[in-house]
């Protein structure tokens, strides 16, 4: 299995490889892999196939990594091994990383958190997060949501505002070449299929008038993630009130479903690609100290 890490760190090298060795980089990675929920494959032989996973918790006191949403076949498979390479992409780099499986419960296992990440570029436009002070969002005017269908509280707010009901979702990454955008409702999630026709929409960027532009999808996920007990936010305590189990209930360990639309600008005109790069310059300074 180092063997073939090592053949993936030499390819890769033709790929833009980059080494994370630095503790704190590792760990900030892995901070950002776990905020998102991110998806992992799970190699353990040199046979090709490969296990997925959903990255649940980072243990930093312990030097854990907690990957769950493994399936019971999944499990099997990775019964006899020890040593395991993980793969995921963040923003538009392909990382890579072997590491030890400490412990394992059925549907999920524990790592040892890794001495090294490699990171593989996947394309030409860097991808750059857009954290909630800068805020942007697309919105479908061609796209009805029928608001009767859903009960309130279960509602983003802007679907119970009678002057906005056109589809609004939120830029969760950006880049000169498209967008990734998040929401945590399937039904609006649901509205949007890849290789689909051109898409109407506007752009909202801080402090700058919609832009007009057309969007293609280009790939759709789904997460589904356990919410720990201690880790509940707003949203998840109007769900468990509402549920009439309380977040403090020791047997309850909510799931939740996490989706995220890729759109690629069909057209980047002079305005738009101005406004792309004055956006980047600002997510890029925003959380800087």
């Amino acid at each position: 299995m180092a063997g073939a890490a090592a053949g993936q760190e030499k390819a890769g090298n033709k790929d833009k490889a980059i080494a994370f060795s630095r503790p704190e980089q590792v760990l900030e990675i892995l901070r950002e892999v776990n905020r998102r929920k991110t998806q992992v494959l799970i190699k353990y032989s040199s046979d090709g196939k490969l296990v997925r996973g959903v990255v649940e918790d980072l243990l930093v006191s312990e030097g854990s990594l907690v990957v769950s949403g493994i399936s019971p076949a999944g499990d099997q498979l990775l019964a006899q091994h020890k040593l395991v390479r993980i793969e995921f992409i963040l923003l538009s780099k392909k990382i890579i990383f072997v590491t030890k499986i400490k412990q394992r419960v059925s549907g999920k296992i524990l790592l040892s958190v890794p001495d090294k990440l490699v990171a593989l570029e996947r394309r030409a436009n860097a991808r750059f997060r857009v954290p909630i002070p800068c805020a942007a969002f697309l919105e479908f005017n061609d796209r009805r949501i029928e608001l009767e269908r859903f009960d309130a509280p279960f509602m983003p707010r802007f679907l119970r505002d009678d002057a906005s009901k056109a589809p609004r979702v939120r830029i969760d990454d950006v880049s000169l070449g498209g967008v990734a955008c998040f929401t945590r409702y399937g039904a609006i999630a649901d509205l949007f299929r890849a290789d689909e026709d051109e898409l109407q929409a506007s752009l909202y960027l801080p402090s700058t008038a919609p832009l007009s532009v057309r969007v293609s999808v280009r790939w759709t996920k789904k997460t589904t993630a356990a919410v720990l007990t201690n880790g509940y936010d707003e949203f998840q305590r109007i769900v468990a009130t509402r549920l009439k189990v309380l977040p403090s209930s020791d047997d309850m360990q909510m799931r939740e479903n996490f989706f995220r639309i890729g759109f690629q600008f069909t057209e980047v005109t002079s305005e738009l690609d101005a406004a792309l790069r004055s956006f980047i310059k600002l997510v890029q300074t925003a959380e800087s100290v």
